[in-house]
């Protein structure tokens, strides 16, 4: 009998612990280096990624069938003339946590879907390459202007002779309080681009009284609620609040708000960045009719068989009719491909333009639907507010329905069509 048992055992776990600590060490060293431009990095990457992969280790390692011979990736060890996979463990996770933390490698890959504007660019850079476009050229300048269009027509990016302010917003650089006390003026169109699309800066709302004069189509009731769903948040212990009366809803702290109720039509809002249904509309019709464009404006090849009993296909790579010499080629010519050669170095250009053309119009109508929705809506639950709104004065508002006689709001409402 050892009397010295729980000493080698305490001694030996100790010297294991050890052992793994300078491994982890030395894994860590060798895993963080500074890239050529400045910052460092993990060679292995995101701790979140691995775990995935380590997830998937384990689920191949629970399905392998040993009787037909399949095995996951991942080692193997010889047990009996056998090759027995080791399942994955836990350790590369662990080594790789500090390095993660040092890189902020996970924070990184977070942070790409916090971020409104960078999903909008996002997307315009996955769709580019996608659309058909020979000009590399012409696929940047689609991917460009996603993420301008989506702001444009969610009423985040104004022109650029006010320097990108929306209407009925404040500017980020404005002019002293005795020159312009509602603060919608700035100091300099240039200034005021570089803090908007350079910087991200946005502005709150102008007080309704001067917003409406920049939006006249927004209602008194639309504007309120719409300021109270933007400072919606979910209360302590809750992680989500939906406010029924204005259809919104406030989740993580009010990091993703959403309405049905937005100043022109619904909307989505993740770090208080917009983007509305008429956008999305819009754009995804301007991408849409790029597409169908480039696609109409090739020119197709039909193949036939040079015998019409020929049977088989065509190989377009090595251009050859398995089993047959001769085949006959000839080119479809089609409306779109007649333009195009018409057209010939301005075709892209053209197509683009159309994009454009019909991203705007799909915007536009939708918005208009939405608003007209809102309208009636407005007509139905407070026909007051709809007759103030509408014409502005009560002699207005009767002159208009045809009873110059009337006294009060009230007398107009069975009048209203």
């Amino acid at each position: 009998m050892n009397p010295n048992t729980n000493t080698n055992y305490l001694t030996n776990s100790l010297s294991k612990a050890q052992q793994f600590v300078g491994q982890a060490v030395a894994k860590l060293e060798s895993s963080v280096q500074r890239t050529p431009w400045g910052y460092y990095q993990s060679t292995q990457g995101a701790t979140s990624g691995l775990v995935e992969e380590q997830l998937k280790n384990v689920k191949a390692a629970a399905a392998v069938k040993k009787t037909q011979g399949v095995y996951p990736s991942g080692s193997y060890s010889s047990v009996g003339g056998r090759q027995e996979f080791n399942a994955p463990t836990a350790a590369p996770v662990i080594s790789n946590a500090p390095a993660d933390v040092l890189t902020n490698a996970t924070r990184r890959d977070v942070w790409k879907y916090t971020n409104m504007h960078r999903l909008m660019s996002d997307v315009g850079q996955h769709v580019g390459p996608r659309l058909g476009l020979e000009s590399t050229l012409a696929g940047a300048a689609v991917a460009a202007a996603v993420p301008v269009a989506l702001g444009m027509m969610s009423g985040q990016v104004g022109p650029l002779s006010e320097g990108l302010r929306p209407k009925g917003y404040k500017a980020v650089a404005p002019v002293s309080k005795e020159e312009d006390p509602s603060g919608r003026k700035t100091r300099s169109a240039a200034l005021e681009t570089a803090m908007r699309y350079g910087l991200g800066q946005r502005s709150q709302l102008l007080p309704y009284q001067e917003f409406k004069q920049e939006r006249p189509d927004v209602a008194p009731s639309t504007f309120v609620q719409y300021r109270r769903y933007q400072a919606l948040k979910p209360e302590a212990g809750k992680n989500i609040i939906i406010d029924p009366e204005s259809q919104s809803f406030s989740a993580l702290g009010g990091v993703i708000r959403g309405t049905a109720r937005g100043l022109s039509d619904p909307e989505i809002r993740l770090k208080n960045v917009p983007v509305t249904a008429s956008a999305v509309l819009g754009t995804a019709a301007g991408l849409g009719a790029i597409k169908a464009l480039t696609y109409a404006a090739e020119p197709k090849l039909k193949i036939e068989p040079a015998r019409p009993d020929a049977q088989g296909v065509y190989n377009l790579e090595q251009k050859q009719y398995p089993g047959f010499a001769n085949v006959k080629i000839s080119g479809q010519q089609g409306l779109g491909v007649k333009i195009a050669e018409k057209l010939g170095g301005y075709t892209e250009p053209a197509i683009l333009a159309a994009g454009a053309i019909t991203a705007a119009a799909v915007g536009r109508a939708a918005k208009n639907l939405f608003q007209k929705s809102a309208e009636r809506r407005i007509k139905k639950e407070n026909p007051v507010e709809y007759l103030k709104h509408k014409h502005g004065s009560l002699e207005q508002a009767s002159t208009a329905l045809g009873q110059p006689q009337a006294q009060s709001w009230q007398q107009l409402v069975p009048y209203i069509k």
